[in-house]
């Protein structure tokens, strides 16, 4: 089932129709949740030196930086399809509330233990939260890990 994706935000910007049965994040969905994703990564409005902690507790490239945060996409993208096939697509932005956030959350994760990414695990834990607190669901992070 292909599913019409156009809206006047940012997806309607990467392309026409996206597959949603696609296992992994469809190339021009991810050229989007790419940036929106590198951009809770490194920009804070609460911490004007967010992008500088960041790059000083990474231990790699820059480049290695947006390979290795962009891997989380794929997952992202499978924890949320299913819920964006239901809804012809919703009213707020996705991509600011759940995949900015997220990215946020990985700078968190980063800054606080040592330049370390988190584990698939804890990844998906937070975005299960992330993708039912914007679909309206209530849950809290861990719930629901065991799928």
């Amino acid at each position: 089932m292909t599913k019409d994706l156009n809206r006047p935000h940012t997806t309607e910007q990467a392309s026409d129709a996206v597959d949603l049965r696609e296992e992994h994040v469809p190339r021009p969905l991810a050229a989007v949740w790419g940036a929106f994703l590198y951009e809770g990564l490194m920009v804070s409005s609460r911490n004007p030196e967010r992008r500088k902690h960041v790059l000083l507790r990474w231990k790699e490239s820059r480049a290695e930086l947006i390979t290795q945060s962009c891997g989380y996409l794929d997952r992202l993208w499978l924890l949320s399809r299913d819920r964006l096939r239901d809804v012809a697509w919703p009213d707020r932005p996705f991509e600011e509330e759940v995949v900015t956030q997220f990215g946020e959350l990985l700078g968190y994760h980063l800054i606080l233990n040592d330049g370390e990414l988190p584990d698939e695990k804890e990844a998906d834990a937070v975005i299960r939260y992330l993708v039912d607190r914007f679909f309206g669901a209530r849950a809290e992070p861990g719930a629901g890990t065991d799928k």
